[in-house]
């Protein structure tokens, strides 16, 4: 049911109530008056009819009927008089009256006013009774006057047959008045209301409900603006920061897409250089193996084309094993030059790279349960370093101190000048290195992991890498527990201009 027909029907309900109650009211009270007119007509009449009698010798019964009749035409309202008197017994009986029979109820009217000594009345159905004591020659007597209430219930009838006739009229007239104002000032404010939130919930942000007049609809009207403003503000606002996250998530992607990449570089990088170094290793070995008897050989081979013994045909084979010697000497020299790593120095500020190593670092120490904690000072030191290869070394420390702490704990890298010289040390808590390793920490397949963990060159290339460079890398534990890798490299001019 619409609130239309709600407030029609309640409207309706509330009129008829209200008009049945005054008509109700304005009837009871229109009767009431009307029977109180009756009353006072009755009793005056019966007072009068008394006082005159009491001035009056005894008559006979029709002498004072002429008297009662003439009182009677007297006052309309009066239906009957009657005199009510004691005969010898005691017995009342009419002595006279204006009608020829009389009603039982005016000899206990009269009864009543006899023993009281006062103006009694009695009631049966449409008759009101007044009885009034008579004294002097009458003896006992009572002179009791009889209305008629028919007129009285026939005005309620009548008055409620015509508040009937109005009400539904008046009930349907200010229904329709009712019904007409609230759909102007109410319904038609409240449908607005109603079609402009609906509008809204659909997703119409310029939508704005019309404001019809400046009372409290209206205030709600410009209350629901005024909301819907600030929705549409604050959807605007929620859009551009919602483009801004995107913008800054994609970047943030980008670059956590490039971070990774230049982290599985770092790592090839590293695996390469673990390759070539273990090449070189290889390599230097077996030049060394090779190369003492080859030049032992070679100095023979030449020994013997010196002697002047030899006849022309052995020393030409002579040179020609001579020459297959130089050779294989060659040969391992070039596997010598290829197992090194080239080197390109160049001025470089120290705290950026050892900063970009760690950012990179920082995923998969997170996700080993390590914090990590970078003292890079900017500006610090600079050196001339070939920025690819100490990139390796000190990722390959991090990986190494991360290695060490399988469990979690706290990585600290720090980078400070001391002297002349850049300083770089990286500190872990894992279990530190045995005191029988600590001496050759750095030779190559030297490891403390288990077989096919590791291949024991990761410190070595860090060794070969500062080498280079002319510089030192040494290990010491910790006195609070740990490791402690300590790179020095000498700082080149760049630093003292920074």
């Amino acid at each position: 049911m619409s609130l239309r027909i709600r407030l029609l029907i309640i409207t309706a309900f509330i009129v008829a109530v209200v008009v049945s109650a005054v008509a109700y009211l304005e009837i009871r009270s229109f009767a009431r008056t009307i029977e109180a007119s009756l009353v006072n007509a009755a009793r005056s009449t019966a007072e009068g009819v008394a006082d005159d009698l009491r001035t009056r010798p005894p008559l006979v019964a029709d002498e004072v009927r002429d008297r009662l009749q003439d009182f009677a035409e007297a006052n309309p309202a009066v239906r009957a008089i009657s005199l009510v008197r004691a005969d010898g017994h005691g017995d009342l009986d009419v002595f006279a009256s204006t009608l020829s029979e009389e009603h039982t109820e005016v000899l206990a009217t009269a009864q009543d006013a006899l023993g009281r000594h006062a103006i009694a009345t009695g009631r049966d159905g449409t008759l009101l009774f007044c009885a009034v004591p008579l004294s002097g020659p009458w003896g006992s007597a009572a002179a009791v006057t009889t209305v008629s209430l028919v007129g009285v219930e026939q005005v309620r009838s009548h008055g409620l047959a015509i508040a009937v006739a109005f009400a539904l009229p008046v009930i349907g007239l200010v229904t329709l008045l009712v019904g007409w104002a609230t759909w102007a000032y109410v319904l038609t404010p409240v449908t607005a209301l109603r079609r402009t939130m609906r509008e809204a919930g659909t997703g119409r942000q310029g939508v704005r409900a019309r404001v019809y007049r400046r009372d409290e609809l209206g205030q709600v009207a410009e209350g629901l603006n005024a909301m819907l403003a600030d929705l549409e503000s604050l959807h605007a606002t929620l859009h551009d920061r919602v483009r801004e996250a995107t913008g800054e998530l994609r970047a943030r992607n980008a670059q956590l897409a490039e971070t990774s990449g230049q982290l599985l570089q770092l790592r090839e990088q590293l695996a390469r250089a673990e390759r070539l170094a273990a090449l070189g290793h290889m390599a230097a070995s077996v030049a060394h193996q090779a190369g003492t008897p080859l030049n032992l050989v070679s100095g023979y081979v030449q020994m013997i084309r010196a002697d002047r013994d030899v006849d022309a045909r052995t020393r030409g084979r002579l040179e020609i094993v001579d020459q297959q010697i130089a050779q294989v000497t060659r040969v391992l020299r070039a596997m010598l030059d290829e197992a090194r790593l080239p080197l390109t120095r160049v001025r470089t500020p120290l705290s950026p790279l050892v900063t970009r190593i760690c950012e990179l670092a920082t995923p998969g120490l997170a996700a080993a349960g390590i914090t990590l904690d970078v003292d890079a000072p900017v500006p610090g030191p600079a050196a001339d370093v070939d920025a690819v290869q100490l990139e390796l070394a000190v990722f390959a420390l991090i990986r190494n101190a991360q290695d060490a702490m399988p469990d979690g704990g706290r990585l600290a890298v720090r980078l400070a000048s001391v002297g002349d010289r850049a300083r770089l040390e990286v500190i872990d808590t894992g279990p530190g290195l045995p005191a029988d390793l600590l001496g050759r920490a750095f030779d190559p397949w030297t490891t403390t992991k288990p077989p096919g963990h590791g291949t024991g060159l990761g410190l070595s290339i860090v060794r070969d890498v500062v080498r280079a460079h002319e510089g030192r890398v040494t290990v010491t534990n910790d006195p609070t527990g740990g490791a402690r890798f300590t790179l020095e490299l000498a700082q080149s001019s760049l630093a003292a201009t920074a």
